[in-house]
């Protein structure tokens, strides 16, 4: 990441950076490959994350937070995610799943919850999606009706990420079965721990975890609402783009990119490297370019959030173009050494450095995940009629 430029990085940034780089090699990095491969969450990882306060990085000073805003953020992540994406991952979820609460949330609400949050005490995480209501989040049915001074919840949520390893989520359900569908719409944190939450694993890569939860008459307090009631699909939408935003990882991308440049560098048994053959130059010239876009892309949004501004066409266009290159580098790496390389790291076999195997579990992930890239084109199409977007307000 640049240090000067269009987008300029105050020096006390670049310091803390430095600080957060200095923790990821010595700290996070010699548990990368233990995380990938045992599958499980990284307590201790979240636990130096908590010490060092970089999970207080979201959060404004008054809520026990560091107060230093969305880029810093944005270059913790990056700075992690080129150790560990799995770690990484702990931090992106920590904004995502306080987000509504500090931008809509009541007072007493923000500080009941948000200090024990930077602290790491209590973990958040978001439900949103449905089994019937995926690309089309608005068609949620899971419900919220009140009864005295108590909201009782009944309904499911799927692909709810690391709700198995969180004290509380924001939950998204329709408090007005009469509005239309975009209406009626509410959001209500709710403590994980309550009677009639059932979280059951659907997938695992990694450490990463997705869940589907079953909520059967869950009673939280009316207090627990975020917002006002029947306005939550405004909330929703910038969460959505935060999503988008942290699903890039442009950190990741840049330690993938890194492997590949390492593993063409590899003398094969004839002599010869990968690197050595000119098609294999422009190629990997190629991803080295787009990852400088993403970063660049990334650190744009990050900026136009900290002004104050909804950077949504930015994320989705940035979120289409990292998860399909992250695609491309599995391709680029694969084709150097072929089913060699998509031999697990800890297989003797493996490409030195390479990791590619991994690189294709995700990227199917991360083109569905936070709204599918066909969708999102259209998203776009539709909100500039199909001309691009720039200088109108991205």
């Amino acid at each position: 990441m640049t240090d000067m430029g269009l987008y300029e990085i105050p020096q006390e940034m670049v310091d803390f950076r430095e600080t957060i780089r200095q923790i990821a090699t010595e700290k996070i990095a010699p548990r990368a490959a233990d995380i990938d491969r045992n599958a499980e969450y990284p307590h201790d990882i979240r636990k130096i994350l908590g010490e060092q306060d970089i999970l207080g990085l979201p959060f404004d000073e008054e809520y026990g937070g560091t107060g230093t805003g969305t880029l810093m953020l944005q270059i913790a992540v990056e700075e992690i995610a080129k150790a560990c994406a799995s770690s990484a991952l702990i931090l992106m979820i920590q904004e995502l799943g306080t987000l509504p609460i500090q931008l809509f949330g009541s007072d007493e609400l923000k500080q009941r919850f948000l200090p024990k949050c930077a602290t790491g005490e209590w973990s958040p995480a978001f439900a949103l999606s449905e089994p019937e209501a995926g690309s089309d989040p608005a068609a949620m049915r899971t419900t919220a009706v009140k009864d005295g001074d108590e909201w009782v919840i009944n309904g499911q949520k799927i692909w709810n990420s690391l709700a198995h390893m969180a004290t509380h989520e924001w939950l998204c359900v329709r408090t007005d079965q009469e509005a239309p569908k975009h209406r009626g719409i509410s959001v209500i944190m709710v403590p994980i721990a309550t009677p009639g939450i059932e979280v059951r694993p659907l997938i695992t890569w990694d450490d990463f975890r997705t869940n589907e939860t079953f909520f059967t008459d869950v009673r939280v307090p009316r207090t627990n609402l975020i917002g006002e009631v029947n306005r939550g699909w405004q909330y929703i939408t910038g969460a959505l783009d935060l999503e988008r935003g942290a699903l890039t990882n442009a950190g990741d991308l840049r330690r993938a990119v890194d492997e590949v440049i390492a593993a063409a560098r590899l003398t094969l048994s004839d002599g010869s490297r990968p690197l050595d053959n000119p098609d294999v130059r422009r190629k990997i010239a190629q991803l080295d370019a787009d990852v400088e876009v993403c970063m660049l892309m990334s650190q744009e949004a990050a900026s136009l959030l900290e002004s104050g501004q909804i950077p949504t066409s930015a994320v989705t266009e940035e979120k289409i173009i990292s998860s399909e290159l992250r695609q491309r580098i599995a391709d680029v790496g694969t084709q150097m050494f072929g089913l060699q390389g998509l031999l697990t790291r800890d297989n003797e076999y493996a490409v030195p450095g390479g990791g590619f195997e991994k690189l294709y579990r995700s990227a199917p992930l991360l083109r569905f995940g936070g709204g599918a890239n066909e969708v999102l084109r259209d998203v776009i199409a539709q909100r500039g009629h199909g001309m691009p977007t720039y200088g109108r307000g991205r």
